[in-house]
């Protein structure tokens, strides 16, 4: 093999991230994947674990040291959105988040937190609030564009509900797919 006594191996360590919102449903080790084998066998046969970290099922945060910590946690109440705001608004870690961990946060738990490409430290707490509103503010406009379209408001009124100009609201009209009514 060109081994000698004197030489050593490194180990290597490979772990399975996993950063899906549900529940890990895969093996976790060698052994959860074979199909019909001889009971005899198994013994002669190695049986590698999987190490696995699953957000989900993470009790203990405190061990993690960077800011993996909080896009863990977030993953983990991902899927419950008072769970989610309740960990935003009590843990002060979420005050200074780095825009790499927010990005990912964004991309593996599906939220749509916008981030200022020259901030480098984003306040998760402030940035949750202002998603929030965004998503009101949105649900808002949409009934309004609705009562437009119906013919139970007018344009004028409705733009004067949002806060806008009359052209911005048609403009919002548009952009969100909704045909601007024609004018008398």
């Amino acid at each position: 093999s060109g081994f000698t006594k004197e030489d050593k191996l490194i180990p290597v360590i490979t772990i399975t991230v996993y950063l899906g919102t549900k529940e890990w449903d895969g093996p976790r080790k060698l052994s959860d994947m074979f199909g019909d084998v001889d009971e005899e066998l198994l013994p002669f046969i190695p049986d590698y674990r999987i190490n696995l970290l699953a957000p989900r099922e993470i009790t203990d945060f405190t061990g993690f040291r960077t800011s993996i910590r909080q896009l863990f946690e977030v993953l983990q109440n991902a899927y419950d959105k008072e769970k989610m705001q309740e960990v935003l608004q009590n843990d002060e870690k979420f005050s200074n988040v780095d825009r790499e961990t927010v990005e990912a946060i964004n991309l593996f738990a599906g939220t749509d937190i916008d981030i200022d490409e020259k901030e480098e430290v984003i306040d998760m707490c402030k940035a949750w609030e202002d998603h929030k509103k965004l998503g009101i503010q949105q649900g808002e406009n949409k009934m309004l564009f609705t009562l437009v379209t119906k013919g139970k408001l007018d344009i004028d009124t409705a733009a004067e509900e949002a806060g806008v100009s009359v052209s911005e609201f048609e403009k919002l009209m548009r952009e969100a797919g909704y045909k601007v009514p024609e004018t008398v």
